[in-house]
C-alpha cells in the first residue's frame, strides 16, 4: 500500500478551488448588483452545488433568496411557484393576470423599501422551451429590482439562447474540476464524513480516472470510499479501494 505523502483530511482547512472560487464570485456580483446573468456547465460540473454555496453566503448578509427548479415546468406554473417562493401565498387556482399583478405589486413594494430579493433559476436547459415568453416577461418586470440567475448546460434551446443573449448581463463558465480542484475537493468530501480517514497519494488521482472531474460522482465515490474504509475497518483510503468501486460511479459523458 502506498502511503508515501498521506493526506489528512482533517487537518486541510477547507478552501473553494480557484476556478470554482471565481465562478462564485462573479454570480455573488451578480446577485448584489441587482443583474441578470447565466451560469453555464456540462452535466456534472457542479452548478447546483455552486447555487447552494451561494444561497449560503447571501443568506448571511440577509439577501433573500427565491429558488425554482425549471425541469418540466409549463409557463403557467412559474408565477405559482415563484410566488410561493415570496410568500405571496398564491391558492393554486388564482388567475394568472392577478397572480402576476400580486408579483407586480411586490416587486414595486421591494423598489421603494430597498429589500433585496435574488431569484435563482436550476436547469434551464430541462425546462420546455414553451416557457421562454414568461421568463422574459418576468425579467422585464423584476428588471433592475431583483437579480435573476439562471444556471444551464451549454447551448440551451434557441428560444432560451434569444432571451439570455437579450436580458443576460453576464454569462459564467463552470468547467469540470482540475487536478488540483479535484485533490482539494475530494479531501473535504472525505473530511466531511469521517475526521479518522487519512488518503494515500495514489487515491486522488485514481478518483480523477474514475470521476473525470465530475463533481456529482466525485461526492458519490468519496461517500462510497468512506463506507468501504469503514466497513472493512481501515483508516486509510487508498487507489486500490478507488478503483473497486468504478462500477458503483459510472460516467458516460
Amino acid at each position: 500500500m502506498d502511503t508515501i505523502g498521506t493526506i489528512r483530511p482533517s487537518i486541510i482547512t477547507p478552501q473553494p478551488a480557484s476556478q470554482r472560487a471565481e465562478a462564485l464570485e462573479r454570480m455573488r456580483y451578480l446577485a448584489l448588483q441587482r443583474r441578470c446573468g447565466v451560469l453555464y456547465g456540462s452535466r456534472g460540473s457542479g452548478k447546483t452545488d455552486l447555487l447552494n454555496r451561494l444561497d449560503d453566503e447571501l443568506s448571511r448578509e440577509a439577501v433573500q433568496v427565491s429558488r425554482i427548479n425549471l425541469a418540466g415546468m409549463l409557463p403557467e406554473e412559474i408565477p405559482f411557484h415563484l410566488g410561493g417562493e415570496l410568500g405571496l401565498g398564491l391558492p393554486s387556482r388564482t388567475p394568472l393576470i392577478h397572480s402576476w399583478s400580486l408579483i407586480q405589486d411586490f416587486t414595486n413594494a421591494c423598489s421603494r423599501s430597498g429589500e433585496h430579493h435574488v431569484l435563482m433559476f436550476d436547469q434551464l436547459d430541462r425546462a420546455d422551451e414553451s416557457i421562454a415568453p414568461t421568463l422574459e416577461r418576468l425579467l422585464t418586470l423584476v428588471n433592475g429590482t431583483f437579480s435573476c440567475l439562471f444556471a444551464s448546460r451549454p447551448k440551451p434551446g434557441r428560444a432560451f439562447r434569444s432571451f439570455i443573449k437579450n436580458q443576460s448581463w453576464m454569462e459564467v463558465k463552470l468547467e469540470r474540476l482540475s487536478n488540483e480542484d479535484l485533490s482539494q475537493v475530494f479531501a473535504q468530501e472525505i473530511s466531511s464524513k469521517s475526521q479518522a480517514l487519512n488518503l494515500s497519494s495514489d487515491a486522488t488521482s485514481a478518483a480523477k480516472e474514475v470521476t473525470k472531474g465530475r463533481l456529482d460522482k466525485l461526492k458519490r465515490l468519496a461517500e462510497l470510499a468512506t463506507l468501504a474504509a469503514e466497513a472493512e475497518e481501515i483508516h486509510e483510503i487508498n487507489a486500490e479501494i478507488i478503483r473497486a468501486l468504478q462500477g458503483e460511479v459510472v460516467v458516460k459523458s
